[in-house]
């Protein structure tokens, strides 16, 4: 069915206009006087009753849509009576005597009344007579100022739906987008934001009202806002395209936004409000801060790769002067041990014992010479050599191999865990393992049996391993510098060593890309824990 007009029945002018209405109808649909007489008669009977009883109700006027078969014209009407009761009601009654098809329903409240009157066959009904009945009966000239009234009222209610329905679309199509969209007084207060703006804030519209957007703005743009906004009314300004900060209630981040604020203006030119939206520009800026950093960076970086070249050019420098000084120092030292040795032999008996004193004191310190310099040429040459697959209980096994005389003099009991397989450099971390076992048994103490546990833990991507002895241990303040080359915590009277052993450690962990550090007491033993990556892509 096609709606053509409708009526709001409220007193008895109502219904002279819907008896006129249905009569006009009935003849633009073509049916003869006697039936369009029937046909409003029986309109006019059941909306009588209806006003009678001091109810509101609304009368529609339809005909069936084009191809429908048989085609009606129809009226309907619509109220909330509670004691609705059409069979016992004269007027229905009298209208169902003059139209056999009239029926009636409630459903939730409403009742509805439906009177139907079939059409010639010969009527014909498609879009364009339809909307010029709906002319007719909407825009005719009136025959009375009531007439003129209700019609001017159907229209402002017509008016005021479309408007609604517009204000719901917008207000829809503003809740749906994921910017901030406000209208405001020029005071600033919020008359209209849409959901996002809650959404974002965590703040109804009438607490940013109460707090001025005070913890919702970033604390160097508060003032800022409040002070350009009575500028930029004072210059009734047409257009601001702010940039600001709003902390987003979910990570309680402060995210840059941009957008427009457009003002609105009275009949005089004042300004009234401001129509603004504003949508988060966070990533954009900060891009555009790191493209500006970017250049410093890259200056800073070219300066940073130059100092590396220089660096890696006197690291080189310094690894050769470190094995050419050491290989032409072996020669002179292999020859003043070798001479020292032969008068010692040949002429010890026959010297005194001051000088026999001496020769002694030469022989050894030619032999810390000697460790000396093949300490330095280990030390230089860490940083050669390449990766490949490493297994550390081999690396142990071959490390007890060589240390089995100094384990055996100290009839020292070392145990180890299974090891896991690496990648690594098994020269390098065969010398790491051989300086700290050495470590710990020259460290051991004189009244108890040297002991020395080797355990390792392996993680995804790492292993750490633990070396762990009962020895003479050391003070924690010196942790902080045993490892660096040199550094000796007892004197070589006592303890033998050229103070290079742990820098070497130190060396060859960073070299693994990994690490070593220690723990200890004095009296309470030691324990090196050396980190190393299970690959060196790792």
């Amino acid at each position: 069915m096609t709606e053509i007009t409708q009526i709001t029945l409220e007193n008895e002018m109502d219904l002279i206009l819907a008896h006129k209405q249905s009569m006009r109808l009935a003849e633009l649909t073509g049916l003869s006087i006697s039936a369009q007489t029937t046909f409003a008669t029986a309109v006019s009977e059941v909306s009588r009753t209806v006003i009678s009883k001091n109810e509101a109700a609304v009368l529609k006027l339809f005909v069936s849509d084009k191809g429908e078969v048989p085609k009606n014209i129809c009226a309907r009407l619509e109220d909330r009576r509670a004691d609705f009761s059409p069979l016992q009601d004269e007027g229905y009654n009298y209208a169902r005597r003059l139209l056999t098809d009239l029926h009636c329903t409630t459903c939730e409240g409403l009742n509805t009344t439906l009177l139907s009157y079939r059409l010639p066959i010969a009527v014909r009904i498609d879009e364009a007579h339809i909307e010029k009945w709906r002319i007719h009966l909407n825009h005719d000239p009136t025959i009375s100022p009531y007439e003129e009234i209700k019609r001017k009222n159907r229209q402002l209610a017509a008016l005021a739906e479309r408007l609604a329905h517009s204000e719901k679309q917008y207000k829809l199509l503003t809740d749906s987008l994921p910017i901030m969209i406000l209208s405001v007084d020029d005071k600033g207060h919020i008359v209209y934001a849409n959901s996002w703006v809650e959404e974002y804030t965590g703040q109804s519209a009438s607490l940013l009202n109460e707090t001025r957007w005070s913890g919702v703005l970033h604390p160097e743009d508060f003032s800022e806002v409040w002070n350009s906004w009575t500028a930029d009314t004072a210059r009734k300004r047409m257009t601001v395209r702010p940039e600001r900060r709003f902390r987003n209630q979910h990570t309680g981040e402060y995210r840059w936004h941009t957008g427009m604020a457009t003002p609105v203006h009275d009949e005089s030119g004042k300004i009234t409000g401001w129509n603004i939206f504003m949508a988060d520009i966070h990533a954009q800026k900060t891009m555009e801060a790191a493209l500006k950093d970017n250049v410093v960076l890259k200056t800073a970086q070219a300066e940073l790769e130059e100092k590396i070249l220089q660096l890696n050019h006197s690291n080189q420098q310094l690894e050769q002067f470190a094995y050419v000084a050491s290989h032409d120092l072996q020669e002179p030292l292999r020859k003043i041990t070798l001479y020292s040795d032969y008068m010692n032999r040949r002429y010890a008996p026959d010297l005194p014992a001051e000088a026999a004193q001496y020769f002694k004191k030469l022989t050894n310190a030619s032999e810390r010479m000697k460790a000396l310099i093949q300490d330095i040429l280990v030390y230089s040459t860490v940083l050669h050599g390449g990766f490949s697959e490493v297994d550390l209980n081999e690396v142990l096994a071959e490390t007890l191999q060589d240390l089995e005389i100094s384990i055996a003099e100290k009839s020292a009991e070392i145990s180890a865990d299974e090891l896991p397989v690496i990648e690594g450099n098994s020269t390098q971390l065969k010398q790491l393992f051989e300086n700290l076992l050495s470590n710990a048994l020259k460290y051991s103490r004189a009244d108890q049996r040297p002991g020395i546990q080797i355990s390792g833990s392996v993680s995804a991507t790492h292993v750490e391993l633990r070396f762990a002895d009962n020895g003479i241990g050391f003070e924690h303040e010196y942790i902080s510098k045993m490892f660096n080359i040199f550094q000796r915590l007892h004197t070589r009277d006592k303890y033998e060593g050229t103070g290079i052993g742990l820098a070497i450690c130190k060396k060859i962990a960073e070299q693994h890309k990994g690490s070593i550090r220690a723990e200890s007491r004095p009296g309470a033993g030691a324990t090196f824990i050396v980190t190393l990556p299970l690959a060196q892509s790792a």
